[in-house]
């Protein structure tokens, strides 16, 4: 047993060792013929061994054939391997499977064909092996593959073919990677394949990935065969992605799209393009076809609603610059990427919006292949109802392209389609004449030109070429030469300014030459007009400029010439007109400011000449400075003068003018200006809205000196009739905000005309003044402000900025402020009539804070308040005075106003509310004109509005309502002695009438007054009329009616008081006296009225006289009553005490009353005690007294009332 088992082990290390080292041994080429029958058996197709023929068994069946083919000779299709290696899975070849560890293929060649029907025309036929039992882990194939139509008769070549990757025979799937080279661009490609769920079909994934060439595609379908015919549906996606380290290279597209395929055709639907980048691609949609063979022809109908191309040319950037469109067709044009076969595109859309505008109704007919695009035709309308036409081919797509072709442009709005052109949104002026231009359009990545021109440019017709050329070296140069009988230039420059950019991108070099007829400039027309003028490298020429001529309403001519690399050369340019005001009227588009200025000042007929003189000195040392000066020459009949630069700039013209090459340079500009009058002057320097000018000459001379960038020295003075000021400091007109620290000295001014005065507005108008002025930007402050105006000084600081409305900032103090003249200044109503609509005042164009100060304020009318103050604020529509106040009269006084303007129908007015109060003033110190107010304390409470568009508009519409008080009144005028004077004339027969009762009565009124301990006196205006409705007081002896008014237009006073007395003694009625004030506060007219109480003592005297009679019936003694009204006041004591009081005793003569009942009685009205003559001293018994006849009936005199008793005092009433 034990020799068993070792002779086993040692034939089985036999057999291995044999495995291992027989196949070294063994010659396997002895056993090609065998070999390649069993192939070719097996695979179904011949199979040769050219080469070497190899194999081992262990470690692991290998099989190595060299030089191996596939397929007969005349085969068209077949496969061919300079080497092949297998490895072979010894496990599963112990388990009865084919299974590759590693497949390698080297100078692999791979013929494929389709015959004229579109089979495949594959050499293996099927043999008795199932290749879906074949498994590879890892396969490596290195090679070509040849596709030969036999229809079209071309062969696709993929050489240079690299891959990598695994075959699951059974689940009949592939999968790796590698690269070939297509049309001689290597390009990386992945590719993965399966059974279909039905085993009908393969799916198919095959990616080409960008390599040399910047295009991709993505097949994803399933492939089927149909009697050897392949058919392939599912999605394709052909696209050029973005280039990230390349952002400015041609713009990325995508095109995907279900498609069916067959050798011959296919058919595409569903499409989708994308051109541009993904966030701002344009997108459209649609169908197509393809047809193979011997004239393949790719057709596309592509459509869209609405594009955004600003998206696409701009990046998708949002606060982009504006698209300038001329150097984004050039773009476009060098875009269009080189197709592989033959298409046609057909595109159109309803709206693009480029250039910040839509394009509208889009079509375009696109015919391409791999040499040129062909525009068949291109039909869009372009902003301002412009119909863009062209057709045309470019030539060798990609960077070189080039498109030339006929172009037609019809424009009824040219300065809307211009803009657009240049990227602009705005339309400064519209031209009422259409565009019209046709030519032979050239665009390529160096040239934009239009030959042939011919054109209606705003209604002239014109001939001529333009173009912009970029030469080898990278520059640029524009040319252009127009010709016409009449020739618009602002059209004509619009247009050639939009071909060429802004100004930050004109071309290096350039040469215009326009000729006209007729050529109309800024709105000015001039006969005959040419310019000519170039500029490159050496020099910079105006070999010609003329317009107009000696009929014309200016006339400019001129020549110049600059050698760029000397820096040396001369302008100069002459202007003429028949006056000043046509030469304004003809540079208004130009420099309206200055125009403003040249018209305010042409007020005399004569002939104005303006001449400018521009040199450069070559340098005389090696600094490298130039020699410049430059003056303008001013002849007009108005005013003359120079403005005189002169400076040492460093220029070098080689490079183009910069200013930023002055910075450092030293200059001096020195001008001097003289006129007749100085109203012509101060028009000139716009000096004619703050200063009134007075009739004679005037001069102003100024010089500023310094360095180019820096703050400049500067100097100016003004002196002219009623004017004489100057100011000196520093300025800085370079900062982005101009500053200036200056020190100004007034000596007088008239400033009438800051504040819309007129000659006799106000007694005095002049001005003295001084200041330390501080510019920055718009805002002029002016600090330590020490000026004289209308005798008072004013000191503070005040802060003014420039705009639409001027802002207003500062605190001012004054010696005396005249309350009335600031009103009126600040409602615009001081020097105008009454009826004349107010002037523009304090109440707009400005808005701010001024607060105020003045130790005396004058009152209107008179009286004075010391101090006031207090703040005016404006918003530039409305005026508030706000906590104004002052002492007067050892009280306050507080004012708040608020006016502002009003729109009444289509005019604009002005209203106010204002609210003033008085509390503890001495009466004494309150007067307006001739009217006073009583010595005593006063108080106000008083509102006051009005609305108009003048002063008597604002007079007429006041209303308002107030109450006055008066504290230990005095009032003079009113002496209660008055009455007792009259009573006693009237006792004594003296007032006979109502003439000599007055004449009693008036001086006793007059000479004294009343003293009142506190009264309130409520008035309301309305329309313009103070009116006291109804106001009394009473004292310890009278009381006083007071009513009235005061009409502020018509300047007239109506104050009325009636005086009755307040009797102490009964009497029967009221006296009154009644004093009038009429007429003008100026001169008021006093006027007493006692027939009032002239009626009353006639009624007395009828009174006394009835009573004497009737005590004489009775057999009274009448005793004679006194004349006064007033008991004396008596001195008050102390009563005594009910003890202290003695009761009188008994007459003993008297019997004692005997008692009686006694009914009660009904009260009774007490009865005025009436103080009866005492009985006589008859004795009882003396004969009696006669009875007295019967009593008279006397009537009371006509017009008089007798009333039974007393009525009390009457109301107050208005008489």
């Amino acid at each position: 047993m034990q020799t068993t088992l070792l002779g086993l082990a040692i034939a089985f290390i036999l057999a291995l060792i044999a495995a291992l080292v027989g196949p070294y041994f063994v010659d396997w080429n002895q056993f090609r013929p065998q070999f390649e029958a069993e192939a070719s058996r097996v695979i179904g197709a011949p199979v040769r061994v050219g080469g070497k023929l190899d194999a081992l068994l262990l470690p692991t069946p290998t099989l190595r054939l060299r030089e191996i083919a596939v397929g007969g000779d005349n085969d068209p299709a077949k496969v061919r391997a300079d080497k092949l290696d297998v490895e072979f899975n010894l496990g599963a070849l112990m388990r009865g499977e084919w299974r590759a560890s590693v497949l390698s293929l080297e100078g692999f060649v791979f013929d494929l064909g389709f015959d004229r029907q579109g089979r495949v025309e594959w050499p293996v036929q099927p043999g008795r092996f199932n290749l879906g039992m074949l498994a590879i882990d890892r396969m490596n194939v290195a090679g070509r593959i040849a596709l030969h139509d036999a229809s079209s008769g071309r062969v696709l070549h993929a050489d240079d073919l690299s891959f990598s990757g695994d075959v699951r025979g059974a689940a009949g799937s592939l999968r790796g990677e590698g690269s070939f080279t297509l049309l001689g661009a290597k390009t990386p490609f992945r590719v993965s394949s399966g059974q279909t769920n039905d085993g009908k079909g393969t799916r198919v994934r095959f990616i080409a990935d960008p390599g040399e060439r910047p295009l991709s595609a993505d097949f994803d379908g399933v492939l089927t065969f149909d009697n050897l015919v392949p058919k392939f549906e599912g999605g394709l996606t052909l696209a050029r992605p973005a280039d990230l380290k390349a952002p400015d290279s041609a713009w990325p597209w995508r095109l995907s799209s279900r498609v069916k395929a067959n050798p011959s055709s296919a058919t595409f639907e569903q499409v989708e393009a994308a051109y541009g980048a993904e966030d701002n691609a344009l997108r459209l949609a649609g169908n197509g076809d393809i047809r193979f063979g011997a004239s393949p022809l790719l057709h596309l109908a592509l459509s869209a609603r609405q594009l955004d191309a600003d998206r696409l040319l701009t990046h998708g950037t949002v606060n982009a610059e504006p698209l300038r469109l001329l150097p984004a067709l050039r773009s476009l044009v060098t875009s269009m990427p080189k197709l592989p076969l033959p298409a046609q595109i057909d595109v159109s859309a309803e709206q693009i919006a480029l250039g910040g505008r839509p394009l509208q109704s889009i079509a375009i007919a696109l015919r391409g292949d791999d040499a040129s695009w062909t525009v068949g035709k291109l039909d869009l309308r372009a902003p301002g109802s412009t119909r863009v036409a062209a057709s045309g081919v470019i030539a060798e797509p990609g960077p070189s392209a080039r498109f030339s072709g006929p172009i037609s442009i019809e424009s009824p709005d040219p300065e809307t389609f211009t803009a657009w052109l240049q990227g602009r949104s705005d339309v400064t002026w519209r031209s009422q004449k259409p565009l019209r231009l046709s030519g032979e359009a050239t665009v390529a990545a160096d040239r934009i030109a239009l030959d042939h021109l011919t054109g209606d440019i705003n209604g002239g017709a014109a001939t001529g070429r333009l173009a912009l050329v970029t030469t080898a070296d990278g520059k640029t140069r524009f040319e252009a030469a127009l010709k016409a009988a009449a020739l618009d230039i602002d059209s004509v420059s619009t247009f050639v300014t939009s071909l060429a950019g802004p100004q930050s991108a004109w071309p290096d070099e350039a040469k215009v030459s326009l000729e006209a007829d007729s050529a109309t400039f800024a709105g000015q027309t001039m006969r005959p007009a040419a310019i000519s003028l170039s500029y490159g490298p050496k020099t910079i020429g105006l070999e010609r400029i003329a317009a107009g001529d000696a009929n014309s309403d200016v006339a400019i001519n001129g020549s110049g010439s600059f050698d760029r690399t000397d820096g040396a050369g001369k302008l100069t340019l002459m202007a003429a007109a028949p006056s000043l005001a046509q030469m304004s009227s003809f540079i208004a588009p130009l420099a309206p400011t200055l125009a403003e200025r040249m018209a305010a000042v042409a007020k005399e007929p004569g002939a104005a000449r303006v001449q400018l003189n521009a040199e450069m000195g070559k340098p005389k040392d090696r600094s490298g400075r130039s020699d410049v000066r430059t003056t303008l020459d001013l002849d007009t009949p108005q005013v003359k003068g120079t403005v005189t630069l002169a400076g040492k700039p460093v220029i070098d013209l080689t490079n183009g003018f910069d200013l930023k090459a002055l910075n450092g340079s030293d200059i001096n500009v020195e001008s001097k200006l003289d006129a007749s009058q100085t109203v012509s002057l101060l028009a000139a320097l716009d000096l004619d809205r703050i200063v009134s000018a007075r009739d004679g000459p005037a001069h102003f001379e100024s010089s500023a000196s310094g360095t180019w960038g820096s703050p400049l020295q500067v100097k100016a003075k003004l002196a002219g009739a009623g004017l004489d000021g100057e100011i000196e400091g520093t300025g800085n007109p370079w900062a982005e905000n101009s500053a200036a620290t200056l020190t100004m000295t007034v000596r007088h001014a008239d400033l009438g005309a800051l504040f819309d005065l007129g000659p006799e507005s106000l007694p005095s108008r002049d001005v003295a003044l001084s200041s330390r002025l501080a510019v920055d930007g718009d805002t002029f402050t002016f600090d330590n402000l020490d000026a004289t105006a209308a005798g008072s000084r004013l000191r503070g600081r005040l802060a003014l900025t420039r705009g639409d409305v001027i802002g207003v900032d500062g605190e001012i103090g004054m010696d005396t402020l005249d309350l009335a003249s600031v009103t009126s200044l600040a409602f615009g109503a001081a020097g105008r009539e009454e009826s004349a609509p107010l002037g523009r005042g304090w109440l707009r164009g400005w808005r701010g804070r001024l607060a105020f100060q003045a130790l005396k304020g004058v009152l209107p009318g008179g009286g004075e308040i010391r101090p006031v103050g207090g703040a005016i604020k404006g918003d530039g529509q409305s005026l508030v005075l706000e906590g104004a106040k002052g002492n007067i009269g050892g009280g306050e006084a507080a004012l708040d106003l608020d006016a502002r303007q009003t729109v009444q129908g289509t005019n604009q007015g002005t209203s106010f509310n204002a609210r003033l109060q008085l509390s503890n003033v001495d009466g004494a110190v309150l007067r307006y004109r001739g009217l006073a107010m009583p010595d005593g304390k006063t108080a106000l409470q008083m509102t006051l509005a009005g609305q108009g568009r003048s002063v008597a508009g604002l007079s007429g519409a006041l209303s308002g309502a107030g109450t006055l008080t008066l504290t230990d009144a005095r009032i003079t005028g009113l002496d209660p002695q008055a009455f007792e004077a009259g009573i006693r004339a009237g006792g004594a027969g003296q007032a006979t009438d109502d003439l000599k009762l007055k004449e009693i009565v008036e001086p006793v009124l007059a000479a004294g007054g009343l003293t009142v301990p506190s009264m309130q006196i409520p008035f309301i205006i309305r329309d313009g009329r103070l009116r006291i409705e109804s106001a009394s007081f009473d004292t310890d002896r009278v009381r006083v009616a007071i009513a009235g008014g005061y009409d502020l237009l018509a300047d007239q006073a109506d104050l009325r008081a009636v005086m009755t007395p307040i009797n102490t003694r009964p009497i029967s009625g009221r006296p009154d006296i009644r004093v009038d004030l009429n007429g003008s506060p100026d001169a008021l007219a006093r006027t007493v009225d006692v027939a009032g109480f002239q009626s009353w003592l006639s009624m007395r005297a009828i009174d006394r006289e009835t009573r004497r009679l009737d005590q004489l019936e009775r057999g009274v003694t009448s005793t004679p009553e006194p004349d006064v009204l007033w008991d004396e006041t008596l001195p008050k004591v102390d009563p005594l005490a009910p003890s202290d009081v003695r009761v009188p005793v008994r007459d003993p003569r008297r019997k004692s009353p005997v008692p009686k009942a006694v009914a009660p009685r009904p009260p009774v009205a007490p009865q005025p005690h009436v103080v009866r003559n005492p009985p006589s001293d008859s004795h009882p018994g003396s004969a009696q007294a006669q009875p007295l006849p019967p009593p008279i009936n006397i009537k009371p005199a006509p017009g008089v009332l007798q009333k039974s008793r007393p009525a009390p005092p009457p109301a107050a009433r208005t008489f």
